[in-house]
């Protein structure tokens, strides 16, 4: 079962929410300025979907994935997944693959047979301009 979660579109006036500059003293001498911005800062809309999986056995080295339909998704956002599980060394990867549609692979990085039990795959697409 697939649930959707849509979110309104960022305003321009809200587009720098979240951004923050900051000075500190450089112990060589002068001083180190940085911009803090949160992603949300380039998001113009976002989507989040939740599926549930039940990922095959992961070999060491090999990879597992998913597609998961998220309506607006276009090639260039940025999504970001998340599993509802303990991972046990697995590592997500998110990516969107055609419209409408976000892969999710999980990598098996360690040297064990990897086997995730039914969880739940959550999905964010923070648009992009």
């Amino acid at each position: 079962m697939t649930q959707v979660d849509t979110y309104e579109p960022l305003f321009q006036e809200d587009i720098n929410v979240g951004v923050d500059v900051g000075t500190k003293k450089n112990p060589g001498g002068g001083n180190l300025v940085g911009t803090q911005v949160g992603i949300h800062s380039f998001a113009v809309g976002q989507a989040k979907v939740t599926q549930l999986w039940d990922p095959p056995e992961i070999i060491s080295l090999e990879i597992a994935e998913t597609t998961v339909p998220v309506i607006g998704a276009s090639i260039g956002d940025f999504p970001q997944a998340s599993f509802s599980l303990p991972l046990q060394g697995i590592q997500i990867y998110a990516e969107v693959t055609a419209a409408n549609v976000v892969t999710v692979r999980f990598f098996n990085p360690t040297k064990s047979v990897v086997d995730l039990e039914e969880g739940t795959v959550s999905v964010l697409v923070l648009k992009s301009r």
